[in-house]
């Protein structure tokens, strides 16, 4: 019964992972702008997280800047799609 129980949760992630990647394709065909930015921003944190910190916390400040903006950008594809766009 051990492996079962180690089974269902990673079934559960199989099917996350899945769900997530329809999404993902399916956002993709419909806000493909939209995408494209969030993959832009995505690239920008990744560099500025590692960058060094000797920015005097402007670093850490453009961080979230960019975190924001790509709530924004989820919040626009949820807005867009919740009114048939």
């Amino acid at each position: 019964m051990k492996s079962m129980s180690r089974l269902k949760p990673a079934g559960a992630i199989a099917l996350v992972a899945v769900l997530s990647f329809a999404a993902g394709s399916f956002a993709q065909g419909r806000y493909p702008e939209i995408v494209r930015a969030e993959n832009a921003l995505n690239g920008a944190l990744n560099d500025l997280q590692h960058a060094r910190h000797i920015f005097g916390g402007h670093r850490d400040h453009a961080v979230g800047l960019i975190n924001q903006a790509i709530g924004e950008l989820e919040a626009g594809k949820q807005f867009a799609a919740s009114h048939g766009y």
